[in-house]
C-alpha cells in the first residue's frame, strides 16, 4: 500500500510539472481561466447565427411576393374584359324598319300637261309646230317576269334639232329623267314630217321615241336607250293644220320592250313659211279620219232596215183586215 501511494503521488507530481511548463511564470490565471471552458462556450453561439440567416431568408424571399402580384393581376384584368361587352346589346336601336316610305308604290302618274313647240329655220321661218299632252306605257322583260313604267312628256322640253327641208321637216324634243341632279340622262322624242308634192298633202311619217337605261331598273338586257317608233299616221292638206283633243294610242314598237304612247290636245303643222307660231286653219280628227264608206254602209243598213219593218206591218195589218171581212 505505501508503494501504490507512492507511484500516485510521483503520478501527480509528474503531472504538475508537464502542465506548469511554459507560460505558468508569465500568468498567474492561466489555472483559475480554463481555456477548455471557454472553447467549449464559443462554439455553441456560432452555430447560432447560421440557422438565424437562413431562416431569415426563408421569410424574405422575393419569389412569394412576385407569386401573389401576377395572380392579382390577372384576376384585374379579366374583371375589366367582361365589363366592356355591356354596351354591345344597344346596336339593335340602328335597324329599324328601313323606312318604306322611300319606296312608295308605284302610284297613279298624273295626267300629262300640254307643252308647245317650234322649230325656226336661219331664214327666220317657223317651219313645224306641235303641241300635245303625251304619256308613256312601257313594258320590258325583268327575268323571270314583265315590268312597266308609265312616263309622262314633260311639258318643257326642249327642241334640240329640227330641220326645214321642202320634203322631209322633223324637230326633236328632249327631256330630263326624273329625280336625277348629277349626270343627268335624257329622253328624247323626234316627229318626222313628209309632204307628198303630188296629192298636195303631208303627213306624220314617224314617230321615234329614245329613253335613257334609268328608266329601265333591273331590266335583262338594258344597257342603252331604248328606242321605240311608230310608222305613218294622220294626214292633212298643206297649209292646214291637224287637230284632235280626243286621246289616240299608238303602239310604238322596239326590239327591247313594248310601249304605248297615248297623245291628246294634239294640233300639228308642218311645212309652213310663216314666221310666228300661230296654226293654220285646223282639220278635225273627230269623222275626218273615218272613211266615207263607213258612213254610207251604215246609212243604207238603217235604210233597209226601216223599208222591213215597214212592209211588215202593212203586210199584217192586210192579213187582220182580210180575216175580219171572211168572219162576217
Amino acid at each position: 500500500m505505501a508503494r501504490l501511494s507512492f507511484y500516485l503521488l510521483a503520478a501527480v507530481l509528474c503531472s504538475l510539472t508537464v502542465l506548469g511548463q511554459g507560460n505558468v511564470t508569465k500568468d498567474g490565471a492561466p489555472v483559475t481561466i480554463t481555456v477548455p471552458a471557454l472553447i467549449s462556450t464559443e462554439p455553441t453561439a456560432k452555430p447560432d447565427t447560421p440557422k438565424t440567416t437562413p431562416e431569415k431568408i426563408t421569410t424574405t424571399t422575393t419569389p412569394k411576393t412576385t407569386t401573389t402580384e401576377t395572380t392579382t393581376t390577372t384576376e384585374k384584368t379579366t374583371t375589366t374584359t367582361t365589363t366592356t361587352p355591356s354596351p354591345t346589346p344597344e346596336p339593335p336601336k340602328p335597324t329599324p324598319p328601313p323606312t318604306p316610305a322611300p319606296t312608295p308604290a308605284p302610284g297613279p302618274t298624273p295626267a300629262p300637261k300640254q307643252g308647245k313647240w317650234w322649230y325656226k329655220d336661219s331664214n327666220n321661218v317657223t317651219c313645224v309646230v306641235v303641241q300635245f299632252a303625251a304619256q308613256l306605257n312601257v313594258t320590258y322583260a325583268k327575268a323571270p317576269s314583265l315590268m312597266y313604267f308609265v312616263v309622262n312628256v314633260s311639258p318643257n322640253a326642249t327642241v334640240v334639232d329640227g330641220n326645214c327641208s321642202d320634203s322631209n321637216q322633223w324637230l326633236t324634243l328632249s327631256w330630263p329623267v326624273n329625280n336625277q341632279t348629277a349626270n343627268v340622262s335624257y329622253n328624247n322624242m323626234v316627229l318626222y314630217f313628209h309632204k307628198n308634192e303630188t296629192t298636195k298633202q303631208y303627213s306624220l311619217k314617224n314617230l321615234n321615241v329614245s329613253l335613257a337605261p334609268e328608266m329601265f331598273p333591273n331590266s335583262s338586257n338594258t344597257n342603252a336607250s331604248v328606242d321605240f317608233w311608230h310608222g305613218e299616221e294622220w294626214t292633212t292638206p298643206l297649209s292646214t293644220s291637224y287637230r284632235c283633243a280626243a286621246p289616240v294610242q299608238l303602239n310604238l314598237t322596239s326590239d327591247a320592250a313594248a310601249a304605248v304612247l297615248t297623245i291628246s290636245q294634239l294640233q300639228e303643222e308642218a311645212f309652213r313659211a310663216a314666221a310666228d307660231q300661230s296654226f293654220s286653219v285646223a282639220r278635225e280628227c273627230s269623222g275626218a279620219d273615218v272613211p266615207d264608206a263607213v258612213p254610207i254602209a251604215v246609212g243604207c243598213a238603217l235604210g233597209a232596215l226601216v223599208v222591213v219593218v215597214l212592209v211588215a206591218y202593212l203586210v199584217a195589218r192586210r192579213r187582220s183586215a182580210a180575216q175580219g171581212y171572211l168572219s162576217m
